[in-house]
């Protein structure tokens, strides 16, 4: 397990961040991921997936081995440009979704419209 400054900077130098879980229910490491501009290629048991593939920010497939190969496979077969515009983007999504206050503004938006 990696925290405080060496998760960060390990994060930062991070090419792609890999988490084909069975079941996330949120799914931290990937917005920490997000968070330095980290793709991510994650299972579709992570409960952010859909906002991943929304935002172009990652690759989503099954929670299985062959799904996994195919994330690997398709993150290396990706060109080069792909990759750093996926960066981006990656940094993008957190900015829109994630940011705590994007997050809060979006809470609070909720309650009044309870």
């Amino acid at each position: 397990m990696l925290d405080g400054a060496a998760k960060w900077a390990a994060l930062r130098a991070a090419e792609v961040f890999i988490l084909p879980s069975h079941q996330e229910n949120f799914g931290l490491s990937v917005v920490e991921a997000l968070a330095c501009g980290v793709p991510v290629l994650i299972s579709n048991r992570v409960n952010i997936w859909r906002e991943v593939e929304e935002d172009g920010a990652g690759f989503v497939d099954s929670d299985d081995a062959a799904g996994t190969e195919r994330l690997l496979r398709r993150w290396t077969e990706s060109p080069a440009a792909e990759r750093g515009a996926m960066r981006e983007r990656a940094a993008l999504s957190f900015a829109k979704r994630f940011e705590i206050r994007h997050a809060a503004a979006s809470l609070l938006k909720i309650l009044r419209d309870a």
